[in-house]
């Protein structure tokens, strides 16, 4: 029997019946598709997939944590679903799941689905809703509900939160990566002295928080008139992860009205 190819992660789950966190067995999921996971020690990767016709055997770190463990099920997962019978073998390693989240290639493909099939939008939504700041210590509630990593469910909940918020991961040399779209055109700067990430890369800190200007994270005109929310940690291979949330959105309504007007000045412009 012919294994089935779901390549969008909802219907995965609405084939099998799932309508709540506890229900997300990876293991099981896996199973119906048929790639059975085992876990053993592995060397130089977070996980593997070695697929042959219809069936795949995914095998994961047994030295992760759980929450890494079960995300690395799902990317691999995803690998399976959209790029069977072209490759027999992936080998993802932590490092490169992390970074993958603001390109596009199969590794953010394959990051997207494990994120669909472990927080669906119709359970991770709701649950979101009730968040009344973006910030480590509600990222962490998130995660224990649905088992997965924190860097993952931040991302999450930037993009699916009902908050404007934006996450930052940055390294001794600069911004890495982020998500997050509430703030285009605005792009974040390398985190300078007036930033808790800047803190946290060059201090002893595992993590600090609180209020800085806008204009510490973004260079634009109007950014030093406002303020945002930080919250700093210390993350994988000594990155760091800032949530940054606009507890009062004006900045952002002025921002959307200034590139409006700018747009409409270059249109008389032209014409």
């Amino acid at each position: 029997m012919a294994a089935p190819i779901f390549t969008s992660a909802a219907d995965l789950l609405a084939d099998l019946g799932i309508t709540e966190p506890a229900e997300l067995d990876v293991e099981a999921i896996a199973q119906h598709c048929r790639a059975t996971i085992v876990y053993k020690p592995l060397k130089g990767c977070a996980a593997r997939i070695m697929g042959n016709e219809g069936r795949a055997i995914i095998t994961i770190d047994s030295e992760c944590r759980r929450e890494r463990q079960r995300f690395s099920a799902g990317h691999e997962l995803g690998h399976w679903m959209f790029e069977r019978g072209k490759s027999s073998l992936y080998a993802c390693d932590e490092k490169t799941m992390l970074n993958e989240w603001s390109k596009f290639n199969p590794e953010t493909r394959a990051n997207r689905y494990a994120s669909d099939l472990l927080m669906p939008d119709a359970m991770f939504r709701p649950k979101a809703a009730v968040i009344r700041s973006v910030d480590f210590d509600a990222v962490k509630i998130l995660a224990r509900v649905f088992e997965t990593s924190l860097t993952a469910t931040a991302i999450r909940l930037v993009e699916r939160g009902p908050l404007p918020s934006m996450l930052v991961c940055s390294g001794v040399n600069g911004v890495e990566w982020f998500v997050g779209d509430r703030a285009k055109p605005l792009l974040p700067m390398n985190p300078g002295p007036n930033t808790f990430a800047h803190d946290v890369l060059h201090g002893g800190e595992t993590e600090a928080s609180g209020e800085v200007l806008a204009s510490a994270w973004f260079d634009h005109e109007i950014t030093g008139r406002y303020q945002l929310q930080e919250h700093a940690i210390r993350g994988f291979q000594d990155r760091v992860l800032s949530l940054l949330w606009w507890k009062n959105e004006k900045m952002l309504l002025e921002l959307d009205d200034y590139e409006e007007r700018r747009a409409a000045r270059r249109s008389d412009y032209r014409d």
